[in-house]
């Protein structure tokens, strides 16, 4: 019953990460050539919105049901069926009001939706922590990763508090912007995945709690990077640096660490599918490079004033990391199934995601010496085509192989 659950939740997944580069491929097409019929920026709110609660939520969550269900009983894990579907009628009802209207009543009730959702989703888990042991390797992470998921939703209501009360500015609006985008990737997305992370892990495997409070403090302090066109006074700066320091390090070092008992682990996995994580760990090793070298005012005052940098950056944490991370999970738990058609439909998206940074990066930095690359556009629209195509591919190769959605 669990796994047939686990397999209906994860297809929904890659329907839903489908529908993401549908609509990713949507906007490229309507930047290289024409496309009246909706507009760009409807385009871009639907479609980000989708990814984070109809894609990378919606995994996350049913990521902590399922491990919940192994605790509590029959009738107290309904409610956790009943939340996944209702944060699937939210994600949808946002796809479709976003694209439609804009920021508009119907699609501003449901991101408000959204993030009650969060907050019963919490309370749900919270409530039901007492039956998990105390020393269960993804506990600290999931509490952290709801909290921070929280947190996050005080930047979209900000927003609509600014838009009713008709108080916008330019810098609000961004600061707003980044601080949700910053508890969403380096809170939400990054303990959820790592409490994912912890429970798939062999049981004598070096446990990752050690390093769990030195993440958490570096979070609050690292949105700072974000925003440090606000000039901010010395000492605030001075912590972020360090904060940024630290998490680089913290990083490597458990990388390093844990690298021998990694390659010990054996998962009933094909060698593409461990291919794939490596790719993960070496885009989010990238990742935390990138965030400490913005502590230098300058570059990030440059770096998030070119578009395709800021963009190359999302997509490598959205879909570099997060993204192939839930796709090889999925294969290593058995919810996904790696026949010969779903590896050949991951190497299409891998492929996808990875010349869709390789032309933002191009683009990104011939920006810096006002160089425009010829037919960048072209390039960027074949990339998207290829990210469509695998996660079609991968929704499909998954749906012949399982009446999933019984």
């Amino acid at each position: 019953m669990k796994m047939s659950l686990a397999k209906k939740w994860f297809l929904i997944g890659l329907l839903n990460l489908a529908i993401v580069a549908l609509y990713g491929t949507l906007m490229r097409y309507k930047i290289t050539f024409d496309f009246p019929i909706v507009h760009q920026k409807n385009l871009l709110h639907a479609n980000s919105h989708f990814a984070f609660a109809g894609w990378i939520s919606h995994i996350i969550y049913s990521g902590i049901a399922l491990l919940m269900m192994d605790f509590i009983a029959t009738e107290r894990a309904k409610k956790y069926r009943y939340l996944i579907n209702f944060n699937l009628f939210i994600s949808f009802g946002m796809l479709i009001s976003f694209t439609l209207q804009g920021y508009k009543v119907v699609s501003i009730i449901f991101s408000t939706l959204s993030i009650v959702m969060a907050i019963l989703y919490a309370i749900s888990f919270f409530r039901d922590a007492k039956y998990l042991p105390k020393d269960h390797p993804s506990k600290k992470w999931i509490i952290a990763a709801l909290i921070l998921n929280i947190i996050s939703t005080f930047g979209p209501l900000n927003l609509a508090y600014m838009i009713a009360t008709k108080t916008l500015t330019s810098d609000l609006y961004l600061g707003s912007l980044y601080y949700y985008l910053h508890f969403q990737y380096n809170g939400w997305f990054f303990f959820g995945s790592m409490a994912l992370i912890a429970k798939t892990l062999p049981k004598d495997f070096p446990s990752l709690n050690k390093y769990f409070w030195l993440f958490v403090s570096t979070v609050a302090p690292t949105f700072m990077l974000s925003i440090l066109w606000t000039k901010p006074p010395m000492w605030l700066y001075v912590g972020t640096v360090l904060a940024a320091l630290t998490d680089l390090s913290i990083w490597i070092f458990m990388i390093y660490k844990l690298a021998p008992d990694f390659k010990k682990i054996k998962y009933s996995t094909p060698k593409w599918v461990n291919w794939i994580i490596k790719f993960v760990l070496f885009a989010l090793t990238l990742k935390f490079i990138l965030q400490t070298l913005s502590v230098i005012p300058s570059l990030s005052q440059l770096v998030f004033g070119i578009r395709p940098i800021v963009i190359a950056y999302l997509h490598l944490v959205l879909l570099g990391v997060f993204s192939l991370f839930i796709i090889s999970f999925g294969f290593i738990k058995g919810y996904y199934k790696a026949t010969n058609f779903a590896k050949y439909a991951a190497i299409v998206f891998f492929i996808g995601v990875f010349l869709n940074e390789l032309f933002l990066a191009i683009q990104g930095f011939a920006a810096f010496a006002y160089v425009i690359i010829p037919f960048i556009n072209y390039y960027l629209f074949s990339a998207a085509i290829l990210l469509l195509a695998g996660a079609i591919l991968l929704f499909l190769s998954q749906l012949k192989e399982k009446n999933n959605f019984k």
